[in-house]
């Protein structure tokens, strides 16, 4: 027979992951916002030169691209671990 009705019996709530979760949100909150606000400042456009190309964007649209094959390259060149 379970002892649900004795006081005390049921281990009490930790909390841990529901802090956890919360700064999980607090964190991606602020990243958003922060990602707004480099948006807002950056909306010039300037003119990338790639080879005999030419490329007129705004300067987000650029670092977003360069975050991007940045990450690509280290995912291709990433080493694996053995074990």
């Amino acid at each position: 027979m379970p002892d649900d009705d004795v006081p005390g019996s049921a281990s009490p709530p930790t909390g841990g992951r529901a802090r956890r979760f919360a700064f999980r949100y607090w964190v991606a909150l602020v990243l958003v916002a922060l990602a707004a606000i480099f948006i807002a400042q950056n909306r010039d456009r300037a003119n990338i030169h790639i080879l005999w190309i030419t490329v007129a964007a705004p300067i987000w649209v650029i670092f977003t691209s360069l975050l991007a094959v940045g990450i690509l390259v280290g995912l291709l060149l990433r080493r694996r671990r053995k074990g």
